[in-house]
């Protein structure tokens, strides 16, 4: 059986509304055998860090030559670009606001166009608060009809990158933020496994300790088991990012943190 073009979405439209589906009816109207498959649409609203997370951390694990489509776009009908970019072997339709930030920083870079020329995508009419249904979903058609990207407009001399917190700290610890939180309540942060290796070889070691907002988490584990129902843990999740999560519950509600919460990792008797 011949592979069928494969398409998925990223947006922050949520389930309750007719957003996401328009988009998957356009996209299949120019590309009827078209293979759709949600990453999410629960991308908290306007929230380009937290979409940068998500597209990250699922779109590589689809074949060669997906076209991902990503739709989280406060600026939707304004002058921001909308771009079509190749970053290793998969492609990407995104607004230029960032959303693309840890794909880049993962994957080489190929081929990028800003889209100017609408004319070729067959569209008559665009609405300036839907894009997603009037441009992103028809250059899905446009892009599996075989057509050079090159013919949808220039490479552009720059494209936005977020200017992600970095952490910071001294000899002993290592100060972050958290940039995403789940569905679980688990709370994930921008330190990762590769920060923590940088200060100390052996991540298990006694004496580290996770802090939130300066409240004492605990020791960093390997899963979330490892702590009674009901206790809160930290533990470098699948990612390799450090994640806060409470056993069974919601780290978000317990600790009342999220978005942006500081949290920092510690040797036992370190700023105390």
């Amino acid at each position: 059986m011949a592979n069928r073009p494969l398409v998925t979405l990223t947006t922050d439209f949520g389930l309750a509304d007719p957003y996401a589906a328009a988009m998957k009816g356009v996209i299949l109207r120019h590309c009827p055998d078209a293979e759709i498959v949600d990453i999410s649409h629960q991308v908290p609203s306007h929230q380009v860090l937290s979409g940068a997370y998500i597209l990250a951390n699922a779109a590589p694990f689809f074949p060669p030559n997906t076209v991902h489509v990503v739709v989280v776009d406060p600026g939707v009908g304004t002058d921001r670009a909308i771009l079509v970019g190749q970053f290793g072997d998969q492609l990407y339709v995104f607004p230029d606001n960032g959303i693309i930030t840890f794909v880049k920083e993962a994957y080489p870079l190929r081929n990028l166009v800003e889209v100017r020329e609408l004319g070729l995508l067959g569209v008559e009419e665009v609405a300036s608060t839907f894009h997603g249904r009037d441009i992103f979903a028809p250059l899905v058609g446009y892009i599996f009809s075989g057509k050079p990207i090159s013919r949808l407009g220039m490479m552009p001399d720059s494209y936005t990158l977020l200017d992600l917190p970095e952490p910071r700290g001294q000899e002993g610890e290592i100060n972050g933020q958290v940039i995403h939180v789940d569905h679980f309540g688990n709370l994930i942060t921008n330190i990762t496994r590769k920060h923590m290796l940088q200060r100390w070889e052996n991540l298990t070691q006694a004496g580290l300790e996770v802090y939130c907002q300066g409240r004492h988490v605990g020791p960093l584990q390997s899963t979330y088991g490892q702590v009674e129902p009901g206790r809160p843990l930290a533990l470098m999740n699948s990612m390799g990012m450090l994640e806060l999560a409470v056993n069974l519950g919601r780290f978000r509600d317990s600790f009342d943190a999220g978005f942006g919460a500081d949290v920092s990792v510690r040797l036992s008797g370190e700023g105390q």
